[in-house]
């Protein structure tokens, strides 16, 4: 059985959800969350949790292609903590201007959406990307370009399009063994928390 068919029951679910069973039973019982009756209790099927938080799958524009769990449209953003406390938005804007930080932070959002593509290649859209950052193209494009030629992120064309990959680990001023737990940093972590991907992902070779 995939991931996607697993049965979830309710503590399971109230416990991802951060929601009160009693809540959970009455979304249930109102068609609000999708589920099914066992007995007196209720089972949620994995895939219809993540539909329910991330919203319907695609629909893919060939009609036979497979949909999986990883098409379903992202709803939130996701940025580890640690590198605001780093020190590189500081270093970022008086190295190359105060619109350097909030463009690279953008980048990291993108890699986190995109989950774990191929060699961590991610299509590069610059017009999309100043349109999420508020700032003119050609101030976008000319610090991308900047951020390459400085070793963080690595640009790579394919036939007519430019895919960009975060250079890991991210060089940073402040190392994350100096970062406190409560800013999303290691020190005084439980061991448990370097589990989280926030905290590995950008500290991968």
């Amino acid at each position: 059985m995939n991931d996607s068919q697993n049965l979830l029951n309710l503590k399971e679910v109230s416990q991802l959800l951060k929601i009160n069973p009693e809540v959970l039973r009455r979304w249930l019982r109102n068609g609000k969350l999708k589920g099914i009756k066992v007995g007196s209790d209720w089972r949620v099927y994995y895939s219809d949790l993540r539909i329910f938080l991330n919203g319907p799958l695609p629909v893919s524009s060939e009609p036979n292609a497979p949909q999986t769990l990883d098409n379903a449209p992202k709803m939130c953003v996701r940025f580890p903590k640690w590198l605001e406390f780093s020190g590189l938005p500081l270093y970022f804007n008086e190295t190359y201007g105060p619109e350097t930080w909030p463009i690279f932070k953008k980048l990291i959002e993108l890699d986190f959406e995109a989950g774990k593509p191929v060699n961590r290649k991610i299509k590069l859209n610059i017009p999309e990307i100043s349109e999420m950052v508020g700032y003119d193209q050609d101030i976008v494009d000319n610090l991308i370009r900047a951020l390459s030629q400085s070793g963080y992120i690595t640009i790579t064309k394919e036939k007519s399009a430019s895919y960009f990959s975060i250079v890991t680990p991210i060089r940073t001023p402040k190392i994350i063994l100096d970062i406190e737990y409560s800013k999303g940093g290691v020190k005084g972590a439980p061991e448990s928390a370097l589990d989280n991907a926030c905290l590995r992902r950008f500290l991968e070779i």
